[in-house]
C-alpha cells in the first residue's frame, strides 16, 4: 500500500514526517513524502520516495510576506490571521497543481494543516483513503489542557469546546484558498465552511505529540489518537565542528537561544538582546543563527554562534532552551529534560509556551513583540536556579523517552486502513 505524505512547510514541519515515513516503511509500506524541492536530496537519503511542491518555503518565508507574518504579528491575532492568509493565497495555485499531479499515485493520503480540505476532495474524487498528520492539536475540546485556543485553559468547560469550532471556522476562511484552487481544476463547487468542518473533524487523525504533555480528552473520541512524539535522530556518528565541542568543554552547561524558522527584520538588534540578557542572568550562552539570520560582528567569549547542531544531539548538553515554541522544537527540548521558555511568535506557538508553563517543566512565556532583556534575563534565571523545576523537567523528559510515538502512529494507521471505510 503506497502512502502520499504532505509535509507543507518549514523543517520543523517537514522531519516528524520523515521519522513517520520511515517508520511506516519498516512495516511494509511504500511511502512518498511531498516536500518543498529544498528537502529533496535530504529526504531521499533517508530512503523515502519524495515528490516536491514548486515552492520554496525557506525563501519565500524571507519576501515581504513571509516576514510579515512570522515576525510582525505576535501582537495583533487579527494581522496574524490576515498575513497568514496571504502567504497561503500566495502560493494556493502551486499548491493545488502539485497536489494534483501527484494525487493519483498513492493509495492513501496523509495530509497536514494547509492541505486537510484539499485531500480530503482528491480522496473522494479519486476513491482514496485520507489520514490527517498533525503536530498541535486542533480538535475543539472541552479541555483547557488539549484545546490550542481555549478560552478557559486551568478548565474543563463547554465554552472551550464551542470556541474550538469558532477558531475552526475562522482558519477556514484563511485556508480555503488551497482548497478552491483544487475544486476549481476539478470543475467542483467552492469549499463551503461544512466541507472544511467535516474534513478536520471526521477524518482519522494522529497527533504526533505526547499524552504526557498534551492529555487526550474523552470528548475526541476513538479517531483521533495522540501518539506520542514523531522524533528524527541525527545520525549516531555526528560529531560537532571543533569549534563548539571546545566551547562546550570550556564551562558549565550554556543556555541555548534559537527562534528556528521564525523571520526577523532586525537580526543584529535580537542578537543584541539575547547577549545582554545572558549576561544580566550570569550564563554561557548558544544563539542559534536559523532562518532568522541572527549574527553579531562581535560575540563576547561567553557567547557561541551557532549554525547548526540535530537537537537530540544538543539539547541534553544544554542547562535550559530558549525557543519560538515550534512543536518539534518543544518536543526536543521537553525530551532531553532541561527547562524551557518559549517566546512565541504565531500560531500553535503560545499554546505550547503555556503548556511548558502549566507543567512546570519552564519559565513563563513571552510573547516575541514584548520580550526584553530584563524578561529574557528572568525567565533564564528562573530556568537554571529552580531545582524543583529542574527536577519536574527531567522526570517528563524520562517519560516522553519511553514513549515510542512512531511505533504508535504506525499502528492506528495499521488498524483503520485494515477496515473497509474510513
Amino acid at each position: 500500500m503506497h502512502i502520499l505524505m504532505i509535509g507543507f512547510g518549514s523543517r520543523g514541519d517537514v522531519q516528524p514526517l520523515v521519522a513517520l515515513g520511515k517508520g511506516l516503511q519498516r512495516a511494509g509500506y511504500t511511502v512518498t513524502l511531498a516536500a518543498g524541492l529544498n528537502f529533496g536530496e535530504w529526504i531521499r537519503r533517508e530512503g523515502l520516495g519524495f515528490t516536491a511542491f514548486h515552492v520554496d518555503i525557506e525563501a519565500y518565508m524571507q519576501t515581504d510576506v513571509g516576514k510579515e507574518w512570522l515576525g510582525n504579528s505576535s501582537s495583533n491575532p487579527y494581522r496574524e490571521l490576515q498575513n497568514m492568509k496571504r502567504m497561503t493565497d500566495g502560493i494556493a495555485a502551486s499548491v493545488a497543481e502539485d497536489v494534483i499531479a501527484i494525487a493519483q499515485s498513492a493509495d492513501v493520503y496523509l495530509s497536514g494543516v494547509l492541505t486537510v480540505e484539499p485531500m480530503a476532495t482528491l480522496a473522494q474524487v479519486y476513491g482514496k483513503r485520507h489520514i490527517v498528520g498533525l503536530l498541535s492539536p486542533f480538535s475543539p475540546t472541552r479541555s483547557g489542557a488539549a484545546g490550542m485556543q481555549a478560552l478557559l485553559p486551568r478548565s474543563e468547560n463547554v465554552i472551550n469546546y464551542g470556541w474550538g469550532y469558532v477558531i475552526q471556522s475562522m482558519l477556514f476562511n484563511v485556508l480555503k484558498g488551497p482548497s478552491n484552487q483544487v475544486r476549481a481544476r476539478l470543475d467542483l463547487s467552492p469549499a463551503s465552511r461544512a466541507d472544511f468542518l467535516r474534513a478536520w473533524n471526521q477524518t482519522p487523525t494522529v497527533l504526533g505529540v505526547s499524552p504526557l504533555v498534551v492529555p487526550p480528552p474523552a470528548d475526541w473520541g476513538r479517531h483521533i489518537r495522540t501518539t506520542g512524539y514523531w522524533f528524527y535522530d541525527a545520525a549516531p556518528d555526528w560529531q560537532p565542528s571543533p569549534a563548539l565541542a571546545a566551547f562546550l568543554a570550556q564551562g558549565a552547561p550554556p543556555v541555548y537561544l534559537g527562534f528556528g524558522s521564525m523571520s526577523n527584520r532586525d537580526p543584529q538588534a535580537t542578537t543584541g538582546l539575547m547577549i545582554e540578557a545572558l549576561k544580566q542572568s550570569g550564563q554561557r550562552g548558544i544563539i542559534h543563527s536559523g532562518w532568522a539570520g541572527l549574527h553579531a560582528e562581535d560575540l563576547p567569549p561567553e557567547v557561541f554562534l551557532l549554525d547548526y547542531a540535530p537537537h537530540d544531539w544538543l539539547f541534553p548538553r544544554m542547562a535550559a532552551v530558549v525557543h519560538h515554541g515550534g512543536a518539534g522544537t518543544t518536543g526536543a527540548a521537553l525530551r532531553a529534560g532541561v527547562p524551557s521558555m518559549i517566546v512565541p511568535h504565531i500560531g500553535d506557538q503560545p499554546y505550547w509556551g503555556r503548556r511548558i508553563h502549566e507543567l512546570g517543566v519552564g519559565a513563563a512565556p513571552v510573547a516575541r513583540h514584548a520580550l526584553t532583556v530584563e524578561k529574557l534575563a528572568n525567565g533564564i534565571r528562573a530556568m537554571t536556579s529552580s531545582h524543583d523545576m529542574r527536577k519536574r523537567t527531567a522526570a517528563l523528559g524520562e517519560g516522553i523517552r519511553a514513549e515510542d510515538g512512531v511505533g504508535t502512529a504506525v499502528r492506528a494507521l495499521d488498524e483503520w486502513l485494515q477496515t473497509k471505510s474510513t
